[in-house]
Parts: structure tokens; sequence; C-alpha cells
């Protein structure tokens, strides 16, 4: 069954193009960046997305195995709105930030960044549920009967230290606190309080990142390969996860296209067995995104049109753990 669903980005792998730009100009600048994709996701915790009434997975399920497609169709917006002050040296701005594309796990960002010369430049951003947001199963484990959905929602924060010391290293510290309207994980299963304690999803998300960006032949190649600490330190012990990411990203310039394509390899461990399937949740996740744009095609003076793909598997040691999606789309890109 098609489905048409909201989201404020298409791509959570790519690069973002301002990420590489020096300070903008004193004054009111940004960009802005709308299109639609179309492709599939599975995943057994997503129920929909709020205020639009679109489904992203089935209310009824009879097994608790790997889950079921669902076709999806993305309108998007991405954007990048600030203003730099007349220094030179001091911005505010507001964006979105896709963490995770399997999860729907989308953030507004309204932060601060400072260029302290030689010290490299600071970054203070404040991290919430950008809407509509995405609603999930309060107990997905329920089978036969139909599930009720829960709003979840994140808040946080985040600093960036980049141009450290005049080099290109960059260094991201995030922390997100994560939330359900109602969590009953599990109450539907033969399990004791402690046990289904073990599957609360609320709690803890911290991430820290280590990049460095090689510039060849005058900026026309930018390579960022990455590294990063994932800790989802849950309140249910059967629910978290630790491990580590690697990550690269490469863009290519000329006068009449720009490649901006991202992988990463993600291996995290889970902290106890789950009280369901008596295992634990390790999980392996392999992604792809990539994006290409065409300045001055079909005659565009300010807008630049694009075309989008994304791939993103998670494998879990518990198959009704597991999600994948992918997308493809195309849009049109405009910086003022």
């Amino acid at each position: 069954m098609k489905k048409t669903i909201l989201a404020v980005a298409v791509s959570a792998l790519a690069l973002p193009a301002i990420a590489l730009d020096k300070m903008p100009e004193p004054g009111f600048s940004g960009f802005i960046d709308l299109g639609v994709s179309t492709g599939s996701i599975e995943s057994n915790f997503l129920a929909r997305i709020p205020g639009i009434d679109v489904d992203l997975g089935d209310d009824t399920i009879d097994n608790l195995g790997s889950p079921d497609d669902e076709s999806i169709t993305l309108p998007g917006a991405n954007y990048n709105l600030g203003y730099t002050f007349s220094s030179g040296k001091t911005r505010v701005f507001l964006g979105n930030d896709l963490a995770d594309f399997l999860q729907f796990d989308s953030s507004t960002l309204l932060a601060v960044r400072h260029d302290f010369d030689t010290l490299g430049r600071f970054q203070l951003g404040f991290l919430s549920t950008a809407y509509p947001g995405v609603e999930v199963w309060e107990d997905p484990y329920l089978t036969d009967k139909k599930r009720r959905d829960t709003e979840f929602s994140s808040t946080g924060a985040r600093i960036t230290w980049d141009k450290i010391f005049g080099t290109q290293f960059e260094v991201k510290v995030t922390s997100k606190e994560r939330d359900l309207d109602e969590e009953r994980s599990g109450q539907s299963r033969d399990l004791s309080a402690a046990e289904r304690k073990l599957l609360d999803r609320e709690g803890d998300k911290y991430r820290a990142e280590v990049g460095y960006l090689f510039n060849i032949d005058n900026g026309r190649h930018v390579i960022r390969p990455s590294v990063a600490y994932i800790d989802y330190d849950l309140d249910g012990d059967a629910m978290a996860q630790d491990g580590y990411e690697l990550a690269v990203s490469y863009q290519y310039f000329t006068d009449n296209i720009r490649w901006v394509t991202s992988a990463l390899y993600q291996s995290l461990d889970g902290d106890k067995e789950n009280p369901i399937f008596n295992d634990v949740n390790d999980s392996d996740t392999v992604a792809i995104g990539s994006q290409l744009y065409f300045p001055g095609a079909f005659g565009f003076e300010k807008w630049v049109p694009r075309i989008n793909a994304i791939w993103s598997e998670n494998d879990s040691d518990i198959d009704f753990n597991d999600s994948k999606g992918w997308l493809i789309g195309a849009g049109m890109f405009r910086r003022f």
C-alpha cells in the first residue's frame, strides 16, 4: 500500500553543504532545499507521523519476526537560516538535523557559532524534536491485537569545535534525552515487572565524534573520514547499546556538477539479554547516501536541481529489531 508522509530531510548521510563553508558574510544568509523522495521503510517500532494521519507500520502483527516492508513517499524541506554579525566572527542560525534515517529521528537545531581565530570555531546548539515528529508503538510486542501509538520526542545539546588550532580537525559531542508519552513495552507478554523494565526505550543518547577534512586540488575534492563513539544509555538495559561508528564523506566540485556522497558502518553491543527473545541486541548498520547537484541546469539561475539516493540497513541478532530503508528522489536547492 502506497503511503505519503512529510519529513524535514531526505538524506541522512550527505554532508551538509554549509559545513565546509567559511563564516558567511555579515547579514542574513542560508539555504533551503525542497524536494520529494520515494522508497520504503521496514521497522517494528515506528507507528505513524502525527498530525497528518499517515501509517509507517501495521497496527496489528501476528508474529515477532522481522518487520514488513512499507512503501513511502517523502515531500521534504531541508534548511539552514541564520544571521552573521558585523564582526564576521559570530553567527546564529536555525536548521534541521536528521540523526537517524531508520528511526526518523529528526531535530530542529538552534545554534550560535563563533570564530576564535587560531583557536578554532566553537558552536553550541540546542536540539528539539522537529515538526511533525514521529510516533512509535506503546507496546511493539503486542500480537494479534491492535497496537496503540505514542509520541516519541527528544531534546538535547551539541558542542562542535572545528578548525582546531588552525587544523582541519573537528570534534562534535551530542547529548539527547529520549522520551515516550506512554512506554508499555512487554505488558502484553508474560513478564515480571523487572523483565518489563528491561524493555524501556526512554533514556539518554550520547555521541562523540572526531573528523578531519582533506582538501585536494584547491578544494575540488573534499574527503572527511570520521570515527564516533555512541552510547544509548536507556532505562531498559535490554534496549541499551554502545559501540562505534566509522564514516567517510566525499565532495566533488566543478562549475557544472557537485557530487556529495557518504557511507558509514556502525557496530553496537547490547547491554543485557532481551527477556522475550532470550538474546542480546547486538547490531550492525551499513548505510550509504549520495546527492548530485547541477548548477545552471535547465536555465535556472538561483535554484540548483539535484537528485538523491539513500540506503540503510540495521541487522540485529534479534530479528524483531531489524530495520531497513531506502529512498530515491529529486529537488531544488537555493543558497541566499
